[in-house]
């Protein structure tokens, strides 16, 4: 489940990025695509934006982002990077919002609330919903990110009883007779995987 298990991974979003400014260093963009690019595709999907559409602009986000880390475009002086990422995305799925409204005219009815996100990302002032959708998407990556990057370090009995009781929602009993543990184990265990992913999600935002 580790996607770079045999080989040091760059342990804070500081250090990803100075790493991704190397355009030979292929591990480190790969890996910065699996976190920042999903995480922008749940976002412009969540805008309303269709899986084609949805694609697109995920693709012309991750392509602009990457080249402006190697050029320097972006200045961690001025702000944070996901607050960067989040204008780029934002500005592009708002774009691909209104070309599709265009294409269809008046039958276009978007997806989930499209309709009211798209009239907030149209005014600057009141774009507040999207920013939530952001963090929740942000969240929801770094979760995903900080349970495969500790899962090694847990143990697998440990990741297995938290992924059955703490994801999988299987009653404590059920995931004890499974595992040939104690209910009381399975407790130990979700307690230390929660604690392992609160450590690496700290050390990692610590920009």
């Amino acid at each position: 489940m580790t996607r770079f298990a045999s080989v040091p991974l760059e342990t804070t979003q500081v250090s990803l990025l100075s790493a991704v400014r190397d355009a030979e260093n292929t591990r480190a963009w790969s890996r910065f695509y699996c976190l920042y690019a999903t995480m922008v595709g749940h976002f412009v999907r969540r805008l309303g934006l269709p899986n084609a559409d949805a694609d697109d602009v995920t693709q012309e986000v991750m392509v602009l982002v990457h080249k402006s880390l190697q050029d320097g475009v972006y200045d961690p002086a001025k702000g944070r990077f996901r607050k960067w990422l989040y204008g780029i995305a934002r500005n592009r799925a708002l774009a691909a919002l209104r070309a599709r409204r265009r294409r269809t005219r008046a039958q276009w009815v978007p997806r989930e609330g499209g309709a009211n996100l798209l009239d907030q990302l149209e005014d600057p002032g009141r774009d507040e919903a999207a920013r939530q959708v952001w963090q929740q998407e942000w969240r929801y990556a770094l979760l995903e990110e900080a349970l495969q990057h500790v899962q090694a370090g847990v143990g697998q009995n440990a990741f297995k009883a938290f992924t059955l009781y703490a994801i999988q929602r299987r009653p404590v009993q059920h995931v004890a007779d499974q595992l040939g543990i104690s209910p009381s184990s399975v407790y130990v265990y979700k307690g230390r995987v929660l604690a392992a992913v609160r450590e690496w999600v700290g050390r990692f935002q610590d920009d």
